[in-house]
C-alpha cells in the first residue's frame, strides 16, 4: 500500500473552500463567491500593476490597492475576465464599498476576499502559500481537520509507539495516551507542556535542533540511558515549518523501518492539521493581544480582557516594558524578529516564575501585563521588581542583545493598567537615555534621566537665534570632534576617563580637544552655561540621529 493510500491522501490540488478552511477567517475572510467556493486555486499571485498576467486559477493578492477605490473594482473585473479564482483586498471598512465589490464580483464571476483586520500582508501571503502546499482533504482515519489529539492517536497506531506533536518552540500541542512503558522524559514533557529544561539545553548544545530545522526526512535518536530510541520529523507546509512529531518506544522497541515510513507519510498529512491549528491559535491570540493593547492604550475597559484571560478585575496589576537593543528611541534591535522572539521568551520565563502574563508587542519591544497581584501594594511591587530582575539577564543571553526593563507602578485594579504602562514606559525611557548601569528600574530610580529626556523632547525642532559652538562643529562635518566634546562633558571634564571611553590615546584626545575642538567651535569650557548648552545640543543631535530625523 502506498503512503497516499495508507493515509487517504487526495490529489494535491487545492480549492478555495479547502484553502479557507486551512488558513482560517482570522487571516482571510470571504466577502463574495458568486460561483461558489469549489473553484481550484493553482497559485497565489501578488498584484503588480506593471505586469498584469493573471491566469485561470490564480488567487490575486492586491497589496497596495485601496478597497474603497474604483481601482479595486477594476481589479476584480479584470481578474474575473482572466478566470482568476479570486482577489484578496484589505478590509473595505464600509458597507457601501463592500456591496460595490460584491456587485463587481457577481459581474466578473470571481471571488472577493478580505485580509483579516488583525494581521498583515506578509503573514497572509505566507499562510496562503502554505495552504496551497498541503492536501485539500487530509483524511487520517476520520480525524477532523485541526484535531491534533486525534491525529496524535492515529499516528501512534501507525508507528506503534508513543507520539507527541510540538510547535516550533517545543511546546506540546498534543500527545497520544501514555502506556506502561512510557519513559520519564516523555512523562515530564507532557506534564510540563515542553521538554525538561536540561534535556532541551543538551539537545541545543549538541546542535540537534539546527539539524531538525534543516532536515527533509525522519531523524533517528538512539537509546540514551533510560531514555528509549526516538524518531522525529519536522512538519512543513511548503517552505513554512509548522512543528514536529516525536515518536518514542513504549514498552517495546520500535520497528524503525516501518515506523519511519509511517511517520514520513504522517508528516505530509499533518501539515494541514498543524496549519489549521496554527491559524486558529494565531487568530485567538491576536484577538487577546488586541484586547490587551486597547486596555493599555486607554481605549477600552478591562472587562473584555478579563473575560478572555481570567485576570481578576478588582485585584492589583502592573505592566513591564521590555526592550532588546541599545539607544533610547526606535524599535527593538533586530526589528520584528527580535520582538517575536522576545515575546515568546518573556511569556515562557514569566510562567516558569508563577506569573500568568499577557504579552503585547510594542514599538520599543514588548509590554507585559501582570494581573492578580498581592493585595498589599508593597508586597505586590516587590514581587514585580524581583520578577524583572530575574528576567533581564536570561533574556539578554537568549536574544544576544542588551535587555532593559521599565517596571510600572502597581495599580489597584485592572482597569488602571494604562497608568501602570505609562510609568513603565517612562522608566524604560530613563534607562535607555541615561547612564545608570541598570538593566531594570522603576521610574523613581531614573527620574533625572526621565526629566532630561522630557526637556529635550520639548526642545526638539527649536533652533536658537544664534550660531553656537556645537553648530560650528556640525558644520565641520567631522563626527570625531563632536564625539570628543561629548565624551569630555559626559565624564565630568576628566580628559583621561573621556579618552579611555572613546578608546583613543590620552595625548591624542587632549590635543584634539584643546587644539581642534576649542579653536573650531569657540567654546569656553570654563563657562558652566556654555557647557550646559553644549550638552543639551549634543543630546538633541544624538536623539535626532536615533530617530532617523
Amino acid at each position: 500500500m502506498s503512503d497516499a493510500e495508507q493515509w487517504g491522501r487526495p490529489e494535491p490540488e487545492q480549492t478555495l473552500e479547502g484553502l479557507l478552511a486551512l488558513v482560517g477567517e482570522r487571516f482571510v475572510e470571504l466577502c463574495a463567491a458568486p460561483l461558489g467556493v469549489g473553484a481550484a486555486v493553482g497559485r497565489v499571485v501578488v498584484l503588480d500593476p506593471l505586469e498584469q498576467r493573471e491566469a485561470p486559477g490564480d488567487l490575486l493578492v492586491a497589496v497596495g490597492v485601496d478597497p474603497n477605490s474604483e481601482e479595486a473594482v477594476a481589479v476584480v473585473r479584470r481578474s474575473g475576465n482572466a478566470g482568476a479564482a479570486g482577489v484578496v483586498l484589505r478590509p473595505a471598512g464600509t458597507a457601501i464599498r463592500t456591496e460595490a465589490l460584491r456587485e463587481a464580483a457577481a459581474e466578473a464571476g470571481t471571488a472577493v476576499l478580505f485580509r483579516g483586520w488583525w494581521t498583515d500582508w506578509p503573514t497572509v501571503i505566507g499562510m496562503l502559500h502554505a495552504g496551497l502546499s498541503v492536501a485539500k482533504e487530509p483524511a487520517v482515519a476520520g480525524v477532523p481537520l485541526g484535531d491534533l489529539d486525534e491525529l496524535a492517536r492515529a499516528v501512534a497506531l501507525q508507528v506503534r509507539g508513543s507520539v507527541t506533536i510540538e510547535d516550533l518552540d517545543s511546546n506540546v500541542l498534543a500527545h497520544s495516551p501514555t502506556g506502561r512503558g512510557t519513559d520519564e522524559v516523555r512523562v515530564r514533557t507532557i506534564l510540563g507542556g515542553r521538554p525538561p529544561q536540561g534535556r532541551r539545553h543538551d539537545m541545543e548544545k549538541a546542535g540537534f535542533f539546527r539539524q531538525l530545522w534543516k532536515s527533509t526526512d525522519v531523524l533517528y535518536r538512539e537509546t540514551d540511558g533510560e531514555t528509549p530510541e526516538r524518531l522525529i520529523v519536522l512538519v512543513r507546509a511548503g517552505d513554512v515549518p509548522l512543528g514536529s512529531i516525536w515518536v518514542a518506544a513504549d514498552g517495546e522497541p520500535l520497528d524503525v523501518p516501518a515506523a519511519t515510513r509511517a511517520l514520513r507519510a504522517a508528516a505530509r498529512v499533518a501539515a494541514a492539521h498543524l496549519l489549521h491549528d496554527r491559524a486558529r491559535r494565531d487568530g485567538r491570540d491576536q484577538q487577546l493581544v488586541e484586547a490587551a493593547r486597547a486596555l493599555l492604550d486607554g481605549r477600552s475597559s478591562a472587562a473584555l480582557l478579563a473575560e478572555r484571560t481570567g485576570l481578576p478585575l478588582a485585584e492589583p496589576c502592573a505592566v513591564l516594558s521590555v526592550r532588546a537593543g541599545t539607544g533610547d528611541r526606535g524599535t527593538a534591535g533586530g526589528g520584528a524578529a527580535v520582538r517575536t522572539r522576545l515575546s515568546q521568551l518573556v511569556y515562557r520565563y514569566c510562567t516558569v516564575r508563577d506569573h500568568a502574563p499577557v504579552v503585547v508587542p510594542s514599538e520599543r519591544g514588548v509590554l507585559v501585563l501582570l494581573g492578580g497581584l498581592d493585595a498589599d501594594p508593597d508586597k505586590a511591587q516587590a514581587r514585580v521588581v524581583r520578577l524583572s530582575r530575574s528576567l533581564a539577564q536570561p533574556l539578554a543571553e537568549e536574544v544576544k542583545l542588551p535587555v532593559r526593563i521599565g517596571i510600572g507602578e502597581v495599580r489597584e485594579r485592572l482597569d488602571l493598567a494604562a497608568d501602570s504602562r505609562r510609568t513603565a514606559e517612562l522608566a524604560l525611557s530613563g534607562l535607555l537615555f541615561g547612564h545608570a548601569p541598570l538593566d531594570c528600574a522603576r521610574v523613581g530610580d531614573v527620574a533625572d534621566a526621565v526629566a532630561l529626556a522630557h526637556y529635550l523632547d520639548a526642545l526638539r525642532g527649536e533652533r536658537p537665534p544664534v550660531t553656537t559652538p556645537v553648530d560650528r562643529l556640525v558644520e565641520k562635518g567631522d563626527t570625531a570632534l563632536l564625539d570628543t566634546l561629548r565624551a569630555y562633558l559626559d565624564h565630568a571634564r576628566e580628559k583621561a576617563r573621556a579618552a579611555d571611553a572613546l578608546g583613543v590615546p590620552r595625548t591624542t584626545f587632549a590635543h584634539r580637544l584643546d587644539q581642534t575642538v576649542v579653536k573650531a567651535s569657540g567654546i569656553d569650557l570654563d563657562d558652566p552655561d556654555a557647557r550646559l548648552l553644549a550638552q543639551l545640543q549634543l543630546r538633541l543631535l544624538r536623539r535626532s540621529t536615533e530617530d532617523g530625523a
